[in-house]
């Protein structure tokens, strides 16, 4: 049996983080904060996004307000947005062998078909959406159960701690890259299956379970 790779889309496949700190400067006076530097990223890629709204202040009531008009202003950006390096090689690979893939994100399914379609990247059993940016983990069981798969067979993979808890909560192996939002000391101890710097060794992962799962 393959393994079936479910993907986290920004900071995973799309290289967004420049363009996300561009979105929070644009977005940053209509809410009253001063404009965000690369120090502050910095800063932020070893926070969970609960602290970095206690940081900043942000009332719990308002962060829907703040996501919806970050996704129309992505969108409106989006042709800035590029694969992260080597990602769609990886793909390639992967769709030569037959891995099933589906790819799961916080961010509107609108988006991230503009931004697949842009580069045609095209390897994707199913591309959906979650209900929210906290409670992943309700969202992949959701998605399992609703595609018939095995939970035994998912490799889930992103950038954020959030995504090894979700991994963690459903019971799925994590693979956690380093080239995303958060840092890899961060990502580490949140104690990810494994955790990668370069999308070829997600390709090598995937061989040696298959290879296991062959015997």
């Amino acid at each position: 049996m393959k393994p079936f790779l479910l993907f986290d889309f920004d900071g995973t496949i799309a290289d967004s983080i420049q363009l996300g700190l561009k979105i929070a400067n644009n977005l940053a006076p209509q809410f009253g904060f001063q404009t965000f530097t690369e120090k502050d990223v910095q800063h932020f890629r070893s926070l969970t996004w609960h602290k970095i709204a206690a940081e900043m202040k942000i009332p719990f009531y308002k962060i829907p307000k703040i996501v919806t008009m970050a996704f129309k202003e992505y969108k409106r950006l989006i042709s800035e947005l590029e694969p992260c390096a080597g990602i769609i090689e990886m793909l390639n690979e992967f769709t030569l062998k037959e891995i099933p893939m589906a790819l799961l994100s916080s961010n509107t399914v609108e988006n991230v078909h503009l931004f697949l379609t842009n580069y045609r990247i095209d390897p994707f059993l199913w591309i959906e959406g979650t209900s929210g940016i906290l409670n992943k983990a309700k969202d992949i069981k959701k998605r399992l159960k609703k595609h018939q798969i095995s939970s035994n067979a998912v490799i889930y993979i992103g950038d954020e701690v959030r995504d090894i808890e979700a991994a963690h909560k459903c019971r799925l192996k994590s693979i956690a890259v380093t080239w995303g939002f958060h840092t890899a000391d961060f990502l580490e101890s949140y104690q990810p299956d494994y955790l990668v710097n370069e999308p070829w060794e997600i390709g090598e992962i995937v061989n040696r379970l298959t290879d296991e799962q062959g015997k």
